[in-house]
């Protein structure tokens, strides 16, 4: 390309561009939606880096302290600071934002979830009166969400009445979410209106599931289902709904113990179609995954005792009947032992089969069974108190969040996978819940600001290096940095100003070259002019590059120290959690073990008395 075509090219763009109309230049207001920084914010929310959306918003709020900027650029600020876990500031913003009715969904919607942080973190009266505050002008699209969140609040402070009331407002449950639905049927439940409660229940227990959640949802309903059964000595019914569940999933270890005490039971009177729900069995349970098609009728047709690895024994005088209920008890529970020895469920299950050998006359057999439970147990307790010890030692935290330690998302993180240790295979059910999650993320975030001062001390000190080097670029920096300490003031009373006399002063005066005036030239010149010297001005403290990245030092320096302490109560909280997890488990095992130990006991007395045939 010659020169003259890319000066043709040049000048043809120019001549468009003056052509343009003034409204088609792409002009920006500092903090409106067009400015490059709010621009810029976008896109670290977009990343879910929050902090560092924040920090660039309050730089424009910093630049502009007097000015009323656009509302776009307030809410990205809200929603920046918010998703960091900043709430009060976030609140504030959308408070002010909600008297404009023109983004009322949004603003609503943000409030909402302003709510949810604090129901979330604990604050449950606080949140439960943010929601009452929203509540005035709801626009329709937000109710749903909103009632599902009050409604969970309420029955976490055990308002189960009034809980109820605002989960029955929307008269169309078909609109609710299950998870809505699952919740109203435990307020029924707690407020003592069981039969409805229990119809809420079932028809959750029966949805055709179309996510992880929602099986996980239904699940937990026919659990809670089958064990009110169960308690009700309704156990007929009990194991129809213990039946539902999935063969594998978080809820079907206490499935399968819960079916095998339901067949040795009372399997009560037949319930009422009403009583349990008035729709058909779902599809979703003709599938393979579910315990009833699992454990299916013909499969006692096989000889249990020998899939048990038992060996011929006489039967005790148990009835037909008690029999078959004691094989029926048998089949859950042989495919519940060969699963995780930690989880309570499996423990009770290593109990109840040798208690029902024993029922039925295999007591030799029996013993064996209590033997391997004993060593199970004992091998489990060992196992929680390594655990323990890990926790201890704090390798429990640094391996769950080694991975996103610099993650900036804040409130939004999630811990998306476990490390492979001892502790975090013991501590599974407590790191899955709300209490444990909200303490790690402020874990994450105070080690997040702290590395991020750390990070701006060695940057600072590196800053001043090189400013220090382009100055004197002969001279090594450590002797700069000497001379520099050397030269800076000390602290001294300034010296008093002493008043300058006035001078009189003729314009026809002559000044000698020393600047004293000369006699006057006549005696009837004009009269003088009274002039006094003005005093110098009071000496400032000069601020450069180097002055400004010693005062960010010096800010550095008194916030770091409180970075380090909240760091650490936060690593020491969350060690308390752990803690006091794994000594409820060592407790549920160690009484486990004792049981055992009694029942095997028992069975040696009677050999000893020669009870035992």
């Amino acid at each position: 390309m010659t020169r003259a075509t890319v000066l043709r090219q040049w000048a043809l763009a120019a001549a468009v561009a003056i052509a343009l109309p003034a409204a088609a230049i792409d002009r920006y207001v500092p903090g409106g939606e067009s400015d490059p920084r709010v621009r810029s914010a976008d896109f670290l929310i977009g990343d879910q880096r929050y902090f560092s959306a924040a920090t660039e918003l309050l730089q424009v709020l910093a630049d502009k302290p007097a000015q009323r900027l656009s509302p776009i650029f307030y809410r990205r600020l809200a929603d920046a600071t918010l998703n960091f876990g900043i709430t009060q500031r976030a609140e504030t913003i959308y408070r002010e934002l909600a008297i404009d009715r023109s983004n009322a969904l949004s603003v609503a919607r943000a409030r909402i979830r302003v709510a949810e942080y604090l129901y979330r973190r604990g604050s449950l009266r606080q949140a439960i009166a943010d929601l009452e505050a929203v509540r005035p002008g709801l626009p329709k699209e937000a109710t749903l969400e909103w009632q599902d969140l009050l409604g969970r609040a309420l029955i976490a402070q055990g308002r189960y009445g009034e809980a109820v009331s605002v989960l029955t407002e929307i008269k169309d449950a078909g609109q609710q979410k299950a998870f809505t639905r699952y919740n109203l049927g435990i307020a029924l439940v707690k407020d003592g209106r069981v039969g409805q409660g229990v119809n809420v229940l079932d028809r959750v227990g029966q949805i055709d599931a179309t996510d992880n959640d929602e099986l996980a949802l239904r699940d937990k309903a026919n659990l809670v289902l089958g064990y009110h059964f169960l308690r009700q000595q309704q156990a007929g019914t009990a194991i129809s709904v213990f039946q539902r569940i999935r063969s594998e999933g978080p809820f079907s270890n206490r499935a399968l113990l819960g079916l095998g005490w339901s067949y040795l039971a009372p399997q009560g009177n037949k319930q009422k179609k009403f009583a349990v729900g008035d729709e058909g069995v779902s599809r979703a349970f003709q599938s393979l995954s579910t315990i009833g098609v699992l454990l299916r009728p013909g499969f006692l047709d096989d000889d249990i005792y020998k899939r048990a690895g038992l060996s011929a024994f006489r039967l005790s005088k148990a009835s037909a009947d008690e029999e078959e209920a004691l094989k029926r008890a048998l089949v859950p529970w042989l495919e519940l032992v060969g699963r995780d020895p930690i989880d309570p469920a499996v423990q009770e299950g290593l109990l109840a089969i040798p208690y029902t050998l024993d029922r039925l006359g295999a007591h030799i057999q029996s013993q064996q069974f209590y033997e391997q439970a004993i060593a199970a147990l004992e091998a489990a307790r060992k196992r929680i108190d390594e655990s323990s010890y890990y926790v201890k030692s704090g390798r429990m935290i640094a391996t769950m969040v080694r991975r996103t330690f610099n993650a900036e998302s804040g409130w939004a993180w999630e811990l998306k996978d476990l490390p492979d240790a001892e502790e975090t295979y013991y501590l599974q059910n407590l790191i899955a819940g709300n209490r444990f999650q909200e303490q790690l993320k402020n874990y994450r975030d105070s080690l997040l600001l702290k590395r991020t001062l750390e990070s701006w001390a060695t940057r600072a000190d590196e800053l001043q290096a090189s400013w220090l080097a382009r100055q004197h670029p002969d001279v090594s920096a450590d002797v700069l940095l000497a001379r520099r300490l050397a030269r800076a003031p000390e602290t001294s009373a300034a010296a008093p100003v002493v008043p300058t006399p006035a001078v009189a002063l003729r314009s026809s005066d002559a000044l000698s070259a020393d600047g004293r005036g000369a006699a006057p030239i006549a005696s009837g010149a004009e009269p003088p002019v009274p002039l006094q010297t003005a005093a110098a001005p009071a000496a400032t403290a000069f601020v450069g590059t180097y002055e400004k990245l010693d005062a960010l030092k010096s800010r550095v320096a008194v916030l770091l120290p409180q970075a380090k302490a909240v760091n650490e109560r936060q690593s020491r909280l969350i060690e308390k959690l752990a803690q006091d997890n794994l000594a409820e488990q060592r407790r549920v095992t160690e009484k486990y073990l004792i049981e055992a130990r009694f029942a095997l006991a028992r069975i040696y007395d009677k050999q000893l008395k020669g009870e035992l045939q």
